[in-house]
Order: structure tokens, then sequence, then C-alpha cells
């Protein structure tokens, strides 16, 4: 690949020399007009030549290399962005690898190495051309690029037609000049404290006794000698006075401690002990009082004052050093070293709404330690949040739930670890905020898979049961690492409902084949959760699954299951969580996290079925013995499926958002559209995972049957299997509330001759609804039959807008009796559900099943 023909054919082309500067500084590229050898100008068009002019002159004259000139009306845009490639480590910094990122096009190295220069189709946005702190430069005119014919590896070999938002936002993010929050610098007021005036602040300041006693000069049994006692005494004299020398020693002179010492010269230079003390309490003090409109809060001997009126007074027993500050769009973590007065020191984390009150605070500075103390009331609380937000505070990005989040033009996973790129390198400046860390992951601990164990491992993760199961779980589980970008698509994500008798293998399977996936281990008993701590839960993660286990409807309390089915449908359809404090303020959350549930028994409601991928395990599927083996293998190799995981992370940062949307939109019509369009979206969902797996495959230089024992097309039939057979129960459809209610209505045995009819054809059933209603409540709850029950007021409303309802209030004979009933289509009640149970002869009675 060369160098792109387009610019090669313009007359842009100078030669250059490498001309030492004057100044010391590092060489200047001093253009050549490669046909005369005088010097070029970049608004002389006469000075350059073609291409290959440039080439040879710089050969024969031996030039340090040629370069192209930039003329606006040629619509080319120069990016260079210096000081960014580290050769040894192969590795460049983030600001080159968000700009390479944003848009492929031709780029290359710049002479030195270490540099890259980008070429655009585009307009330069205006302002500047130039950014020393981010080494990063743009230019369409009067400038020109040394240019090296050195491609980076995988880039394009045509200058790129600039995208609508490439420019300006490489412009925006590393050309503009940021301001930048700078740390509070105390003013000396014109004003200064008399003597008088610091020797009384000093004596009514918190410590004041230990000013008063040194005053006084009594520091026996304080300091090992007077000598520290006079330095003690004149830091805080320093400290008051702003480091007024002349008015220190003054003051020292009518103190307890001056002696004739102070005025005896100690050193070679003539100073005086005295002298040498005040110098030394100067440059040892770090903060000074000051006077005036600054901060009424300043810090004094390890602890914050408050100045009110003519009164100081301490409000912390300790000070803070920042260590850094982590932003998100609606609060911030800051976390921070405490010091106190016994030189103890506690790194501690904390949000800003931990300052909304007194009580808040003083209980944060009490989660760890009881060192820490706050004196002051709530206004001087209101002041020292001003004044600590004004100290230098390094700034950083949060985010909440760990997954995958785009900054600065690239895709970055992040978790409790520490956050990565597509390359793999790390990324500073965005985090996970520590109060959030509640689902987590080893993931980055983890390697990426070679093409060779991906093959071993592929020839197992489908063959561990049937093939619907498998198929299914594979590429739900890749999925979720594809569901932020899918999120972004406004596409909803399925649950994965493994579903079975006790010992069919599905808490093995959740445990053994998929959580190590994610590097994850963490399982919730449903029967143990509460509204708060799914919430919690669910909004930590939008790419590693929350597990619940031991998922029984029958079995858990009404509140608890209502808690998990509205949790079912909030998170599947995108809905936030909400949960009221005892202050009577709401808490938000984004359900985000994937949901995997294995239980006994599935969803008792239709509609949560269809936003799952449900599964039915069997006992007989253990019984296979390839089925035994190959789980085995899975089991036995948790680092390969470990690091399977971490190799589709990479791939998941490699793809975009808007090429997921494309193969979900690509899935939805590869399965058959007699399905209700909620599974045909969550099929998709697993499809667009396979076509990430296939993605994978051929990084790897494989194609998806060389890893797996299944072809991709046969992958696609499997799930739509898999859904007819486990969710639909053999059908197309799920079975709606009505048509249960019917179903079981069939089995009651009520009376053929009084309760209902069927017309002499057998396409109408007529029914007394309303005396059979109260009969059908009472069955399900003598036989305790378990799942949805509606009012028979909300079931009315259903029915009548159901596809088997034809009328109601119709008068009927019953038994020569006339009575007002509901008129039911019922050969297409028959084709959604088994009712045969109201086709008797004769109105002969059905018996109740027990």
């Amino acid at each position: 690949m060369g160098f792109p023909e387009e610019l090669k054919n313009l007359k842009r082309w100078v030669g250059y020399r490498l001309v030492p500067d004057k100044d010391g500084g590092k060489p200047k590229k001093v253009p050549i007009n490669a046909v005369t050898g005088g010097n070029a100008k970049s608004n002389d068009p006469a000075s350059w030549c073609d291409y290959q002019t440039a080439k040879d002159a710089a050969d024969q004259f031996g030039y340090n290399g040629i370069g192209f000139m930039f003329v606006k009306e040629d619509g080319f845009v120069g990016i260079d962005v210096d000081h960014c490639y580290d050769p040894e480590a192969n590795t460049f910094n983030e600001v080159a690898t968000a700009i390479m990122s944003r848009q492929p096009t031709y780029m290359e190295f710049s002479p030195s190495g270490d540099g890259i220069h980008l070429w655009f189709k585009g307009i330069k946005p205006k302002g500047a051309s130039k950014n020393t702190e981010t080494g990063v430069e743009m230019y369409d005119s009067v400038r020109y690029f040394t240019v090296t014919e050195r491609p980076l590896p995988g880039c394009l070999d045509t200058v790129a037609e600039a995208l609508p938002d490439t420019l300006s936002w490489v412009h925006d993010h590393f050309l503009k000049k940021k301001q930048r929050a700078k740390k509070k610098t105390k003013k000396k007021s014109g004003e200064k404290l008399t003597d008088e005036e610091i020797i009384e602040k000093a004596t009514d300041a918190g410590n004041g006794e230990i000013f008063a006693e040194l005053m006084a000069g009594k520091w026996e049994g304080k300091y090992p000698s007077q000598s520290e006692a006079d330095m003690a005494l004149c830091m805080k004299l320093a400290f008051w006075s702003g480091k007024d020398k002349e008015q220190m020693d003054r003051i020292f002179r009518t103190s307890g401690l001056f002696r004739e010492k102070w005025d005896q010269k100690h050193h070679a230079d003539g100073a005086t002990y005295g002298e040498e003390t005040l110098e030394r309490a100067v440059e040892s003090t770090e903060s000074v009082y000051s006077t005036g409109n600054d901060s009424p809060i300043f810090e004094y001997e390890g602890m914050y004052f408050r100045v009110k009126g003519d009164n100081v007074y301490p409000i912390t027993n300790f000070v803070i050093r920042p260590i850094e500050m982590i932003k998100t769009d609606d609060e911030a973590q800051m976390t921070c070293d405490f010091l106190t007065k016994r030189n103890e020191v506690f790194t501690m984390s904390f949000m800003t709404m931990d300052m909304a009150n007194q009580q808040k605070f003083k209980n944060m500075l009490s989660s760890r330690t009881i060192s820490l103390s706050w004196y002051g009331g709530d206004g001087d609380l209101e002041l020292f949040k001003n004044f600590i937000a004004g100290l230098d505070w390094p700034l950083k990005y949060g985010v909440k739930a760990l997954g995958i989040y785009e900054h600065e033009g690239r895709y970055v996973f992040v978790s409790d670890a520490g956050s990565i790129d597509a390359k793999g390198n790390p990324v500073e400046n965005l985090v996970q905020l520590e109060k959030y860390r509640s689902i987590k992951t080893g993931i980055l601990n983890t390697d990426m898979l070679t093409a060779g164990k991906l093959k071993d491992l592929g020839k197992w993760m489908l063959e561990y049961n049937e093939p619907a199961k498998t198929i299914s779980i594979l590429s739900w589980t890749a999925a979720c690492f594809i569901k932020p970008h899918l999120m972004m698509a406004g596409i909803k994500f399925p649950h994965l409902f493994l579903i079975g008798e006790a010992g069919s293998g599905k808490s093995t399977t959740l445990e053994r084949a998929i959580l190590p996936v994610f590097s994850t281990d963490k399982v919730t008993a449903a029967t143990q959760v509460t509204q708060f701590t799914l919430m919690k839960e669910s909004a930590s993660s939008n790419l590693v699954p929350m597990p619940l286990d031991e998922f029984k409807p029958s079995k858990i309390d009404k509140l608890k299951i209502n808690a998990l089915y509205n949790h079912f449908r909030d998170t599947y359809d995108g809905h936030d969580g909400q949960r009221g404090r005892a202050d009577q303020t709401m808490v938000t959350y984004k359900l985000l996290a994937p949901l995997v549930v294995a239980g006994e028994e599935s969803a008792d409601e239709a509609a949560i079925r269809e936003r799952s991928i449900e599964l039915l395990f069997s006992k007989k599927d253990l019984k296979k013995p390839e089925y035994r083996d190959a789980f085995q293998r899975v089991a036995a190799n948790e680092k390969l499926l470990q690091d399977f995981g971490r190799t589709i992370l990479d791939m998941a940062l490699s793809v975009r958002a808007a090429e997921v949307a494309k193969w979900h939109k690509e899935g939805v019509g590869k399965f058959s559209k007699e399905l209700p369009s909620r599974v045909v979206n969550n099929l998709a969902c697993c499809f667009a995972g396979l076509k990430l797996i296939e993605s994978l495959c051929a990084r790897a230089g494989l194609s998806f049957s060389d890893v797996f024992p299944f072809g991709f097309d046969a992958c696609i039939r499997y799930l739509e299997h898999g859904a007819k057979e486990y969710l639909l129960d053999g059908g197309t459809n799920n079975q709606s509330v009505v048509e249960q209610t019917f179903e079981i209505m069939a089995r009651m045995g009520l009376d053929g001759k009084t309760e209902y009819n069927l017309s002499d054809d057998k396409t109408k059933l007529f029914i007394r609804l309303s005396q059979v209603y109260d009969k059908y409540t009472k069955y399900r709850k003598d036989y305790a039959i378990v799942g949805e029950v509606l009012t028979y007021a909300q079931f009315k409303k259903q029915l009548m807008h159901s596809d088997v309802f034809l009328q109601h209030n119709v008068q009927h004979k019953f038994n020569g009796k006339n009575c007002k009933c509901w008129v039911i289509n019922y050969q297409t009640l028959l084709e959604h559900c088994d009712v045969s149970g109201f086709d008797t002869e004769d109105g002969d009675e059905v018996k109740p099943l027990n």
C-alpha cells in the first residue's frame, strides 16, 4: 500500500531539509523548491512541483524528505499528532487512539517515528490550528506536511471523505483550549493584622491555649527543648502574620520564650539564632491567614478553621489532600486522604450527596474510623463545601455501571479493575464509581484466545446438551457483550430462563458454562431478593448479567414475586426503577444488567415469558454419554471460557453500534413471521450474538464452521426451534390469559345444559360467564393452580378485545330457559388451546382433573 494517488497527482510537492534552530530548539523543516533548489513558500504555488520531481530531487540532492502543501480549494485537511507513538511498546497514546478510531482514512508515521499524520477530505473548523498541550495540529492551507509514505497498518490507501462530525469532533476535543480548574490561592489583603490582633486571634483559635502557653514561656513537658518551642511559636506567628518576619520578630520578643540567645550570631554568614529561626519558620509554613474577602475557611496546623466576624474557631480535626474527583452527569465522587492531628491518614471516597447535611457528612466521616471529627454547623458546612471544591482535584469522568461506553470517539470497557479500549490500552480518565460496584468481573485479568484454543473450545460448547439449548445459550451469552450497542439503537434485550426439574443441570449450566465467560460467579437466590437489591444489582452493569437461581413462582410470596415480575418487565422495556427514601426523596436506577434466571418453574405470565429466551432442561438430557463428556470438558476448562469472554469483549469494543443494529435487522428477517414480534426481536438479538462470534472467528482466520460443530444457518434454525419448542409449547404463540382461563374452565366439569352450550355445528360456545367465573376462581384456589388470575371486570375487558370474542349479553336457551350469555368463537379457541372438554355428548359432565 502506497501514498494515495489522488494526492500524488496534484502539483503540491516540495522537498525539505532539517536546519538547526539558532535558539537551540529542535531542527526546523525548511521547505525546498525541488526545481531550483531555493526555498519553497507555502503561499507561492510557483515554488512547488509534481510528486516525481520532488522525489527525484530528494534522492539526487540528499534532502531529508519531501512534503505536501495544503491549498484550501483542494478540500484536503491534515491532522498532525506529535509524540503519540511508542515504537518499543507498539502503542499509541489516548489522543492518537481516539482520533484514529473516529474514522478510517489514510494515516502514516511522521519522520520522527513517534508521531502520525492523517488526511481527510473536508473543511477545517474555524479556530485554533495547534494545541501544544494535546500535541494536535490541523491545517487545510498555508502549511505543508512532511511525507514518509510509511502507512499505519490496516489504514485506508485513499483519503476518506470526512463524516459530518469527524473534523469538528477532533477540533472540539483536541484543539480548542480548555479552561482548567485551578487551585484557589490566597491573596494577601492590603490590610494587615496588628500585633495585638494577631495575639488575640491566635489565642482565641481552637488550639489557642498552646499559643498562649508558648507566649507565656511555658514549654517544659511539651517540647524536647526550648529551641523546638521557639520554632513552634514562630510558625504560628508566620501563619497569622502572613510570613512577615519583622512582625514575627516583634511579637516573639514580647513572649516568655525570648532570651539572649535570640540575638546571638550562630552562623558564619553573621545570621543570628533568631533570624535563622524566623527564616526556617517561614519556609516551613505552607498556608497563611488572610483578611479581606478571601474564603472564611482556612487550614492551620492540621485543622480547618472558620473566621466569623472577630471569631476564629476550628471546624475539623483533619485536613484534606485531594487524590481525584470523578464526575458523572448527575453527581461526583471525590477520593482524598484525610490527615488528622495525630498524623493518621485515611483514604476515603465520598459522594457530593454525603455533604448534603451535617448528619450525612458525619456518617461518612465515621464510616471507617472514629478519628475524624466535624465541629462546625450547617452554615460552616456550606462554606466548607465551597472551600474544598476549590482545591486542586485531578479530574476524571465516571460511570455507574460496569460495561461498554462510547468515550472520546471510541468504545471503552469500564470495570472496578480499570478501563481499556479496543486495543487493550488503559483508559485512565474513565472509571466506575465505587458506590455502584455491585456486580463485579475479573475479565481484565484474563487472556485473549488463540485460534487453536478457540477451535478446541468450540468443539464442546455446543455439544453438552441439545443443540437448541446450547446454541441459544451461546448466542445469548455473546449478545450480552453487545447489549450496550443494542441499547444505543433502542433495541430491547431478552432475559434467559433456564427451567427444569430438580437435578436437570440448569444451575450447573449457569455456574459452569455461562458465568465463567464473564469471569464472575456471584449468584443470588430469587427467594432472597428485595426490590432494592434487584435495582441496585441491575444498575451496576450493562454487560455482565445478573444471575438469579431457585426461581419458583409458586413458592415465593406474592409481594416478592410481584417485585420480580415488575423487574423483569421494566428491565426488558428499558424503564427506570425507583425507590423512595426516608427523607421523602426518590432514587432512580437505570436497569441495565442482562438477566439469567434458573428455576423449576417458568413465569406464569405470558408477557414475562415472551420477554425471554426460555429453555427447558430435563434429567434425560444428562443420560447421554456424549453430552456428559462434553459438559465435563467445558466445566474443566474454566480458564478457556474466561479467555473466550475476554476475546468476545475485545471484538465487541471493535464493532460500532450501527453495525450491530444491522445485524439485528438482518436477524428479524431470518425467523418465521408467524412468531410474536417480541419473540422475533429476542431471537434477532441472539442472531446478533452469533454474528459477533462469526466476526471473532473471521478475525482469527477461521470460519464459523471451522470452530463449531454446526454451521451458521443451522444455528439459526435451532434458535427458532428452541423458541417454538420451549417457549411456545410447540406452536407459534403463547397462550393469553383469556385462553388459559377457558382451558381451565373446559376441565372443571361444568354443566353442559345449564352453564354452557355448543352450537349444533360446534363453531360457537354459549357460556353464562357471570356464574361460571365465580366457580373458576374457586376451582383454581381449591386445586392450587398457579398463574395469573384476572378480576371478572378485567377478564371481560380482555375477552372483548380478543380474537375469540363474538357477542355478549345475548339471549340463549339453557335447559329450556332463556338466559343472557357470552358467545365465543369455539373453532378459533380450539386452535389456540385445549378446550375439548367443552365438547361432550348430550351435555355429559366432565369430571375435574385432580
